[in-house]
This record gives structure tokens, C-alpha cells and sequence, in this order.
């Protein structure tokens, strides 16, 4: 009943985009022409509405209905862009009219913004129908350890609930969980795997009618972007490489330099305000710089605000080398006697990260991305933390919303290397709204 809702739903999310649309482009031609609607506009209107949806069909709007609001607003102004274009062409070969181009840049714009808040408000409603009416789908997740607890969010997110068990079913206990107890599907997420158990506990899946999935177990040694392959009759499972080269790092770097010019520019008057603050507080410099191993290995002059008494380094050197001695790489003291009081306020809302906007520029950094490494730490890497070092360091980065200094280091590596292997310019922009409250709140800064 629940997977006929949703089917049900998809054709209303059909009719609001096309009722959306056909507003956005009455509204574009009012504030371009007014009142006057011209008739070749009728002619147009068709052709208009079926370019966006089917290229909203060909972004899957209505395969995936619950994304997070960004990835949302993103495959909106992808799927836009391109039907925009097309339309721009169209108009271009096929002239019974001189169609106003500024006119259709309007309904561009409109389309974004009303299709995004209908989407939203869809989805809102949707979640709460299926909350009130509807039981959530019972999901069996056999395994333990982090993939499982990444599975968790996703989960609650698409109004599932989960029996969390470490062994395999055997066929008597699947099927009461299955017959008796209504679980309508299972995820295998334990490592190593036990191929002969989960190709048996497939085969029972099939069987009794109910969804099987696996995760790979290459996911617990390698984060990446794993696609279906084939070679020669044989499904495999291919490792994308690196997305962020060629035309993607350049997008990235236009990026960094346009937002490092803006954000100068809006935050000169507090760079004025905290120095005299530093200086006021205690002697010494009001730029503190330390070396750091950014792309490729290349060591760089690192820059921040001054947030501890001058000469703080080498007070606490024995404890620094005796830490790294014993294995630990990460060296981060939630309780800092050398912190001056105005450091801990920049700190904990990570003003003191401000002159890291002249490392973007310079090129040694990126607005987003992996942690800035010490030399110290870099030096102690193995070959799966190294691939931090494939792309600039970052102002911000999943760590930073993810937990900042309350991360260990073994979570703070994998948060990195999933973003190196995953990188988008949609995820870049959802990390720079996530950094907006993780800063405000000041969690697991210090």
C-alpha cells in the first residue's frame, strides 16, 4: 500500500512541476512584456514545457523524491541549465517570432526558485502523509562497526525502522522474520563477509518476496565512488578515480579565488578589529604562520590569527614529540593554558581562520577540503591516508561539520578521503552551508 502511495505521489509531483512551470512562464513574460501576451508565446509554451520535464524526467525527479535541500536545489538548476540551452537553440533555428531572450533568462530564474519551494513543500507533505498513515518498512541489518552506523541516518531518513543483529540468519530465523514479524528486507553489512551464508540468505530473499542488500566489503578498506562494471559477462566493481582534475579543478579554482575576493572584501573590517584585540591582549605577533604539507607534498606557509602566548610552541615541545613518539598523529589539547582569552573566543567560533583567505589565494589552499596537515603528522601517514594529500587543503571540510577537534584521527582520515574520492561542487556548496551553523554553535572547537 505504501509503495502505491508513493507511486501515486510521483504523478502529483508530475502535475505541480508542469502547473509550476506553465506559472513561471507567465509570470517571465509579464515582467518582460506585461500584460501583453504575444500569440507566438502560445506556440512556444508546449515545446518549452515538455523540454523541462523530460529533462527533469532525465535527472531521475521522479525516481528520487527524498533528497536533502541542497542536492535538491542543485539537480534543479542542472537539469534548468541544460533545458534552458535547448530552448535557446530551438528559439534560435525556429523563428516564426523574435523571442525575448532576457524574457526566457526570467523564466530560467522563476523556475529554479518556484520549482525548488513546490519540490520542498511537496516533500514535506509527503513525509508527513506517509508518517501518519503509513507503518514504517521494517529493515534487517546484519553486521557492526561504522558502515552500519552510516546506515543509520539513511535509514531514518527514508521512514524506515531497523533490527540491528551481528550473525547471520539462518533459514528458520529468516523466515520468522520475515513471515512472522513482517521485516520486508535485509542489508548485509558484515565484514569479512561469508560469501556462502549471504548467497544463501539472497536465495532466501528471493524466495520469500522481500528486498536483499549487500555492501561491499572493499567499502571498510577503500572510500570511494564504486560503480557496476562488467567485463566479459563478469560483474565488477569499479573504483572511480579522483573526480577533482581537468575541468573540475578549474571550476574548483575559480571558485576559490572569486569566493577569497569577496570574503576579503567582507571581512576586512573584523581582520581590523581582531588584530588590535590580539594586540591589546597580550605581546607578540598578530599572524601566527606554521608549515604545512598541502597538494601533492608541497610544504606551504600556513596563516592564522595568533591565538596562543608567543613562544607557545616550543613551551610545550617535549609534549608534543613524546605524544608522537607513542603513535598518536593527532595532537590536539582540549584544555590549552597557552591560550590567551581572547584565542579561545576566536577559536570557538573559528575566527582565527580568517588569514586562511590569503592561502586560498596564493594557491597553497581551497575554500573547502582536507584538513590542513601538520609536517609532524604527515610524515606518520600510511599509503591510505596519503591520498588526503591528492587535493589542496581547506578552510572547511567535513571534518569541520562533522565534528571538528571532537573527531579522532582514524574518523578525521576517512572524512577526508571520502571527500577526495566524492568530490562535486554540489557537495562543496552543501559543506559551506553546513559550516554556517557548525561555526555559530562553536561545537568541538577548541
Amino acid at each position: 500500500m505504501k509503495k502505491k502511495f508513493i507511486v501515486a505521489f510521483k504523478f502529483v509531483y508530475l502535475f505541480a512541476d508542469a502547473s509550476v512551470l506553465l506559472l513561471a512562464f507567465m509570470l517571465a513574460n509579464y515582467i518582460r512584456h506585461g500584460l501583453f501576451f504575444h500569440p507566438a508565446y502560445n506556440r512556444l509554451l508546449t515545446p518549452v514545457l515538455l523540454v523541462f520535464i523530460y529533462f527533469f524526467y532525465h535527472h531521475k525527479f521522479y525516481n528520487r523524491l527524498q533528497l536533502t535541500y541542497v542536492y535538491e536545489l542543485f539537480r534543479i538548476i542542472r537539469a534548468g541549465t541544460v533545458a534552458f540551452g535547448f530552448i535557446i537553440v530551438l528559439t534560435f533555428f525556429w523563428r516564426p517570432f523574435s523571442y525575448s531572450r532576457l524574457m526566457l533568462t526570467y523564466f530560467l530564474l522563476l523556475t529554479v526558485i518556484m520549482v525548488f519551494a513546490e519540490r520542498e513543500l511537496l516533500k514535506f507533505l509527503m513525509v508527513l502523509c506517509i508518517k501518519r498513515f503509513f507503518q514504517p518498512d521494517k529493515i534487517l541489518v546484519v553486521g557492526r562497526g561504522r558502515i552500519v552506523r552510516a546506515l543509520q541516518r539513511r535509514i531514518r531518513l527514508r521512514h524506515q525502522a531497523a533490527l540491528w543483529i551481528n550473525h547471520y540468519p539462518d533459514a528458520e530465523e529468516l523466515r520468522a522474520y520475515v513471515r512472522d514479524r513482517g521485516f520486508s528486507g535485509i542489508v548485509i553489512a558484515n565484514f569479512p563477509l561469508n560469501h556462502e551464508k549471504v548467497v544463501n540468505i539472497a536465495n532466501l530473499c528471493e524466495n520469500y518476496g522481500v528486498d536483499f542488500q549487500l555492501v561491499p566489503d572493499i567499502l571498510e578498506l577503500k572510500l570511494g565512488d564504486l560503480v557496476m562494471d562488467e567485463f566479459f559477462g563478469i560483474p565488477l566493481l569499479r573504483l572511480k578515480l579522483t573526480p577533482l582534475t581537468g575541468t573540475h579543478l578549474f571550476m574548483k579554482n575559480v571558485f576559490d579565488v572569486a569566493f577569497t575576493i569577496a570574503g576579503l572584501a567582507l571581512f576586512m573590517p573584523f581582520f581590523v578589529i581582531i588584530a588590535a584585540l590580539i594586540k591589546i591582549d597580550s605581546p607578540g605577533k598578530i599572524i601566527y604562520n606554521h608549515t604545512r604539507r598541502g597538494r601533492k607534498g608541497r610544504d606551504f606557509k600556513f596563516f592564522k590569527f595568533r591565538t596562543m602566548v608567543k613562544n607557545a610552541d616550543a613551551i610545550i615541545l617535549e609534549e608534543r614529540r613524546s605524544h608522537y613518539k607513542s603513535g598518536n598523529l593527532l595532537f590536539k589539547k582540549k584544555s590549552d593554558s597557552r591560550v590567551t582569552r581572547i584565542g579561545g573566543f576566536l577559536r570557538k567560533f573559528s575566527l582565527d581562520e580568517l588569514p586562511q583567505l590569503i592561502n586560498v589565494l596564493k594557491g597553497d589552499m581551497s575554500v573547502v577540503g582536507p584538513r590542513p596537515q601538520i609536517i609532524s603528522e604527515a610524515e606518520g601517514y600510511d599509503e591510505s591516508a596519503l591520498r588526503r594529500l591528492r587535493v589542496k587543503p581547506g578552510i572547511t571540510g567535513l571534518w569541520q561539520v562533522s565534528g571538528r577537534s571532537d573527531l579522532t584521527y582514524e574518523e578525521m582520515v576517512r572524512l577526508d578521503i571520502f571527500y577526495v574520492q566524492n568530490w562535486s561542487m554540489e557537495e562543496d556548496f552543501r559543506i559551506l552551508l553546513r559550516t554556517v551553523p557548525a561555526v555559530f554553535f562553536g561545537k568541538g572547537a577548541y
